[in-house]
């Protein structure tokens, strides 16, 4: 029987995995359909809540197109139409609201 969830330590180890494929594979693309819809940030999604934290602290660090994957994961966008596309100000949002609801200090 094989396990779904990776423990904390498999599941960063994978993560980052997918994250540097995600990256090469994206690279020099511009369509945000095209970099979402990537097997590897496919795969991320498909890793459930679990893997928010990961997903934020990335975001800190660097501010990447982990929008769609936040808000399928989610299902919550709190950013604000009036800063949709403006990827600081998205970023910003996104962090206030992993502090606000617990999954980063």
């Amino acid at each position: 029987m094989t396990t779904l969830i990776a423990p904390p330590l498999q599941l960063s180890a994978l993560f980052d995995q997918l994250a540097a494929e995600w990256r090469e594979h994206t690279r020099y693309l511009s369509s945000p359909t095209a970099i979402a819809t990537n097997r590897a940030y496919q795969r991320i999604i498909g890793l459930g809540p679990q893997v928010l934290p990961l997903i934020l602290a990335e975001l800190k660090q660097q501010p990447e197109q982990w929008f769609w994957a936040l808000a399928a994961i989610t299902g919550e966008n709190p950013v604000p139409d009036a800063e949709t596309g403006r990827t600081m100000a998205m970023r910003d949002a996104w962090l206030e609201w992993g502090r606000t609801n617990g999954w980063i200090a």
